[in-house]
């Protein structure tokens, strides 16, 4: 997930902090079932490009975030198939499908729109 409070030169160069928005939605979903802290590795990564973190893991067209990670996947009974894979890992960068992924894997809610 990118960090909290990045500053963005390309869209205003005043000092204003932002933040990403999918990535508080993510890191909501986290804090919102806390035994999801207990058994996912949470990194985060500046803003700024290139994301040298992820690039090394999954390429560098697939710098985007918030990105789910799956690395020594076993089958199991979660459908995978919409990840994207890089070499031996698999990812994803949608929110709904982490969201999707989170809760077929570890029980938790699925979002009531």
């Amino acid at each position: 997930m990118l960090k909290p409070d990045f500053k963005d030169d390309k869209i205003d160069n005043e000092g204003k902090s932002y933040f990403c928005p999918q990535c508080v939605l993510i890191a909501g979903i986290i804090k919102y079932y806390p035994r999801l802290e207990t058994v996912l590795e949470i990194n985060y990564v500046d803003f700024k490009r290139p994301r040298k973190v992820i690039i090394d893991l999954i390429g560098e067209d697939n710098q985007s975030c918030p990105v789910l990670i799956i690395e020594n996947y076993q089958a199991d009974n979660v459908d995978l198939s919409y990840f994207n894979s890089y070499r031996d890992k698999l990812f994803i960068n949608s929110t709904d499908l982490i969201a999707k992924y989170l809760s077929e894997k570890y029980g938790i809610g699925i979002p009531h729109y």
